[in-house]
């Protein structure tokens, strides 16, 4: 296929491990457009409320069926050090989706006995949760590159990526993902129709969809975490075992990403990001997954725009 024309790839084969052994599914040139096909995050095994027990992932397992990954996609000409832009172009939802509730996971505990899950229907942009009608907010959960050291799962978050469950993540944002092995090896997965700051419950509206991005190679350009922009904000992302180590992180990272774009000092960039920064929890939901968090700046000048 040409280059410039929409590559499709289905949901088909998904994987629970981000992997640079794993043969690709889809080989494209850079920039380029994909639609891909995703799955919601326990494969469409959960159809029914009481089936979330039959469905349930393991987390004993090193890849937990869990937050499945199409993928992954070979961007030819990507080589390590090199980063991948992202453009998110558009998310078109399933018509339904799912929450749970477990007695041991999640910011508050013991509020069930058992796992409780909830079927929503997603109808004309709107979800319908019992007698409730809410707006949806599509996003993408999982977007990696796989790294150059062992495989690791689909349901965790890092350096490369993964289960990031960062809000930002949608349409309109460009996400800047670092190459780790040669072709980058994307993957894309885990959307949901809605899902607030922190996933508390560990669950958004779990649903699937297909997801339109461009993907596009930036020579030399791989940072040590991934970051995003929007036409108004600089958006570096980080994760950690706790909230302090993220939050560091990811504020170290802005302080480093302002110093490249308006040459400040790092002391200068602190302060900046002090002034007019916020620091904002992706997902914080007590589980066996890192605290996620982002540092939003304003992009003030022409200065923190794209290059």
């Amino acid at each position: 296929m040409a280059r410039g024309q929409l590559h499709q790839l289905g949901r088909d084969r998904v994987s629970y491990k981000i992997d640079a052994s794993d043969p690709p599914l889809l080989e494209v040139d850079a920039p380029n457009e994909l639609m891909v096909e995703t799955h919601d995050a326990r494969t469409g095994r959960l159809r029914r409320a009481e089936e979330v027990m039959l469905s349930a992932p393991d987390f004993r397992d090193p890849f937990p069926k869990t937050n499945p990954a199409t993928g992954p996609i070979r961007v030819r000409g990507a080589e390590p050090g090199d980063a991948l832009a992202i453009d998110i172009l558009g998310i078109e939802l399933d018509s339904y989706g799912f929450l749970i509730v477990k007695p041991d996971f999640g910011l508050v505990r013991n509020l069930v006995n058992q796992p409780v899950a909830k079927i929503v229907d997603v109808v004309d942009g709107t979800i319908h949760f019992d007698r409730l009608r809410i707006p949806v907010r599509p996003m993408v959960g999982v977007l990696a590159t796989a790294t150059d050291g062992p495989a690791i799962g689909s349901a965790y978050c890092g350096r490369h990526g993964g289960n990031m469950d960062n809000n930002r993540i949608r349409p309109g944002t460009r996400v800047h993902l670092p190459v780790r092995v040669p072709g980058a090896h994307l993957y894309v997965g885990d959307v949901h129709a809605s899902m607030g700051d922190g996933e508390v419950c560990g669950t958004g509206v779990e649903i699937g969809a297909r997801v339109h991005l461009r993907v596009n190679v930036v020579k030399g350009a791989a940072r040590e975490w991934p970051w995003m922009e929007t036409p108004d904000l600089l958006i570096q992302a980080a994760s950690a075992p706790t909230y302090e180590e993220a939050s560091e992180l990811a504020v170290r990272g802005m302080i480093d990403l302002l110093g490249e774009r308006l040459g400040l000092s790092p002391p200068d960039a602190f302060m900046l990001v002090s002034a007019v920064g916020d620091v904002r929890v992706n997902q914080a939901c007590r589980s066996p997954i890192d605290v996620s968090v982002r540092v939003e700046v304003p992009k003030l000048n022409a200065g923190l725009t794209a290059a």
